[in-house]
């Protein structure tokens, strides 16, 4: 079995070598720029089901290279699918892209000026966009910028930034994990506070266009991760949350916690009870989130939580041992899967796989970095030879059986 890592940094240096040679990550060389393959050299690998009874193959659509290349990171929400690439310089990947299916070319959503920076995360939701821009000038010049667009067209607003930090404290930061929907923007933040670093959710309110802290802690007792936001107001993070006085015999705990956005102060309700929860997702009567073993951004196990009932279960993948930075649709849950030849999604009306695309286990081919949104699925073919390749496939809806 071939591995690939789903770290954030692999996958930034991973994903952006289409346009400047090979970068090899662990047991896999992906994205090399010396040949293209054409859509039939490709082919299309229709779907089938694993466990999960009958359901009709899948069209599994390619989106031209020469539209994304070189691809760092992609996002839909069921509607629109956009992407981040570069071209211009070895390492940045400044530029915002967005298309739907029935376009006939993508249209630019941003073009940064800012050519060395990296446009990741990115969001999208009924029209509206955020993404953060991480840059690397060299020593003493590094930091971040998180950015909303109100929509396509519009001057992007800069919502928050490392501007005013340490420098040490700029370039340490974790990534910006950007929550979007039709009221609000909602992120996790880490900034220089009058005492010393200071993690934060912090949510900017498209009707007054103010920005305000829902929490903010010590970074050395708790930091914040992963939020995530209906348009109901439910907001699910997580934290790393540090027990003792000693140093040297530190513990720490990773939560999960719901709360209802609201103009007062969050009330928070823990859902985890074992302190090894991380990565929440809300959907319907549904939280899901990944079970770790001491590192917020490793291979996990994830387990569903129903809001109604309070119980909790494992959503096991047929042929995957566990999985990371996953995202959840109308129906299915996709991942980013430790062996990347096999690449199948979870179906939570079922309880059951559904099989995209197998390959040899000695194939040099393989998925990394699907994402789900509605009905959606996005997903990254990497082989040896060829640029990365974007694909795009709607899955079955929900049964109304």
């Amino acid at each position: 079995m071939r591995t690939v890592r789903a770290g954030l940094a692999a996958m930034v240096a991973a994903l952006l070598v289409g346009a400047c040679g090979s970068t090899t990550s662990p047991a896999v060389t992906i994205g090399v720029a010396r040949s293209s393959l054409t859509a039939s050299q490709l082919g299309t690998p229709s779907a089938r089901p694993s466990t999960g009874g009958a359901i009709e193959p899948l069209d599994v659509h390619l989106l031209p290279q020469e539209w994304t290349t070189p691809l760092l990171d992609t996002a839909t929400d069921g509607s629109e699918i956009i992407w981040s690439k570069g071209g211009d310089s070895e390492h940045g990947a400044p530029d915002l892209y967005a298309w739907a299916p029935g376009d006939s070319s993508p249209m630019l959503l941003y073009r940064g000026s800012d050519r060395l920076a990296q446009a990741s995360p990115i969001a999208v939701h009924h029209g509206r966009y955020a993404f953060e821009e991480a840059f690397d000038h060299g020593p003493g010049d590094r930091g971040w910028r998180v950015w909303y667009m109100a929509a396509a067209g519009q001057k992007p607003l800069l919502v928050d930034s490392s501007a005013g930090d340490p420098q040490v404290v700029a370039e340490n930061a974790p990534a910006a994990w950007l929550a979007l929907t039709d009221d609000r923007l909602i992120w996790n933040a880490y900034h220089q506070g009058p005492s010393g670093p200071r993690f934060s959710l912090r949510s900017f309110e498209f009707k007054t266009g103010t920005t305000r802290n829902l929490l903010e802690a010590d970074a050395g007792q708790t930091q914040y991760w992963f939020p995530n936001v209906d348009d109901a107001g439910r907001l699910v993070y997580s934290t790393i949350e540090r027990s003792g006085t000693d140093p040297a015999a530190y513990t720490y705990a990773y939560h999960v916690y719901l709360a209802q956005v609201t103009a007062g102060p969050l009330r928070p309700e823990q859902l985890d009870k074992d302190g090894r929860a991380t990565e929440p997702i809300v959907r319907g009567d549904s939280v899901i989130w990944k079970e770790i073993d001491g590192n917020v951004t490793t291979w996990g196990n994830l387990e569903r939580f129903s809001l109604a009932t309070r119980a909790t279960d494992q959503i096991l993948f047929d042929h995957q041992y566990a999985a990371d930075y996953f995202t959840v649709g109308n129906r299915f849950v996709a991942a980013w899967l430790p062996d990347d030849t096999i690449f199948e999604v979870y179906d939570l009306q079922t309880d059951t796989n559904l099989l995209i695309e197998q390959h040899a286990p000695t194939s040099p081919k393989g998925v990394v970095r699907p994402v789900v949104g509605g009905d959606l699925l996005l997903f990254i073919r990497h082989d040896e030879f060829t640029h990365l390749q974007l694909c795009w496939t709607r899955l079955p809806p929900l049964s109304q059986n």
